[in-house]
């Protein structure tokens, strides 16, 4: 009995003791290059293009609409009559915001019915139209950060020009005397302004190359983990389009179908991201065209993903939170065609990438 109990002791010593080996990671058992230099091989598995049909605002898009196009809308100088005082107020980038008014967001002051209407404010003057059509009445701050506010707009600039600097909210309502809720309104105010123009602005770009990342965040107030999406052009350092969601796939469709909507005609960008498969699912969904075929006798429509369309991950390794091994791996194109590619962006600038380091080592 003694002995029985002496051998269970021993080959429980003998697993805990390999246990705690393989915890240290004494054993290695996945490939690794030697001290001679050679390069390990890492098998990576193929992944399977997806089409616009994944995408659920690719989807949305493709539904028919229920109404028909509208008619251009007459200029109102053409029909109206002759007789009255000119018109003396410049209205050109104003537009009437009556939905029900024939025109609706039309700024050419050739064509709308917009006039100028006195002046209303007491610390500043702000102009006020009407449009003759529908008879509707608005300020010129309308649809800005400065609609209904009592503080000069100097002031307001002054105080969004701290906070832009890097100044604390609560920090500014003791320089400035505002309250910290007031201050949080007029930056959420500029916030979406600046999305809206952001949106207006930043269309037909021409991009040669773009990095697609997403950057870990968390709210004080919340407990849940947001992800931040993005795609940086490495030589303009702007970022095109920015989304704040979940890791998920719908939000990696949502990034690449808003970048879609903001190139130029043609630009198809070199695209280079980490390790997540789910901006390849992405740029395969949205860079293609549909062909026309036949299956059985039916006529199909089958997703041909753009040739030039040249996709390359860099994949991290990391053991015990130390980064041990950088692997490239190429999605979409060879590795000579995006080495081309990056020799030819990286040329403005000095810096390498880890692309072009890790190739020429």
């Amino acid at each position: 009995m003694a002995h029985q109990v002496f051998v269970f002791l021993l080959v429980v010593c003998l697993l805990f003791s390999l246990a705690l080996l393989w915890r240290l990671d004494w054993f290695d058992l996945q490939p690794s290059s030697s001290r001679g230099g050679a390069k390990c091989t890492t098998f990576h598995r193929l992944l399977k293009p997806r089409c616009p049909d994944d995408c659920p605002a690719c989807r949305l898009a493709s539904t028919p609409s229920s109404g028909g196009e509208l008619a251009p809308a007459r200029p109102w100088r053409e029909g109206k009559s002759q007789r009255g005082a000119p018109k003396r107020v410049n209205t050109e980038g104003f537009a009437c915001p009556n939905p029900k008014c024939p025109y609706v967001g039309i700024t050419d002051d050739q064509i709308h019915a917009l006039v100028g209407d006195g002046k209303h404010g007491r610390a500043e003057r702000i102009q006020t139209f009407r449009c003759q059509a529908c008879r509707t009445t608005f300020s010129a701050r309308r649809h800005t950060p400065l609609y209904r506010l009592k503080t000069p707009s100097q002031q307001i600039a002054v105080v969004l020009s701290a906070l832009a600097e890097g100044l604390d909210a609560s920090a500014a309502e003791r320089v400035f005397g505002y309250r910290q809720a007031t201050i949080t309104t007029w930056l959420s105010r500029a916030g979406e302004h600046a999305q809206t123009l952001h949106e207006r602005t930043f269309l037909n770009l021409w991009l040669p190359h773009l990095q697609l990342d997403e950057l870990r965040t968390r709210l004080r107030s919340a407990n849940q983990i947001l992800w931040l999406w993005l795609a940086i052009d490495p030589l303009t350092k702007i970022l095109p389009v920015l989304e704040l969601g979940p890791r998920t796939q719908t939000m990696a469709h949502r990034l690449i179908h808003s970048l879609r909507q903001i190139l130029a005609p043609g630009c198809i960008p070199l695209f280079t991201s980490d390790g997540l498969n789910v901006y390849f699912y992405a740029l395969t969904a949205h860079f293609g065209h549909w062909l026309a075929g036949s299956r059985r006798g039916r006529n199909v429509r089958r997703w041909q993903v753009e040739p030039s369309l040249i996709y390359g991950q860099v994949k991290k390794s990391y053991r015990r939170r130390r980064l041990v091994r950088v692997s490239q791996v190429m999605r979409l194109g060879t590795v000579f065609l995006i080495g081309e590619k990056l020799a030819t962006c990286e040329s403005r600038t000095r810096p390498k990438s880890a692309w072009l380091v890790t190739h020429e080592s």
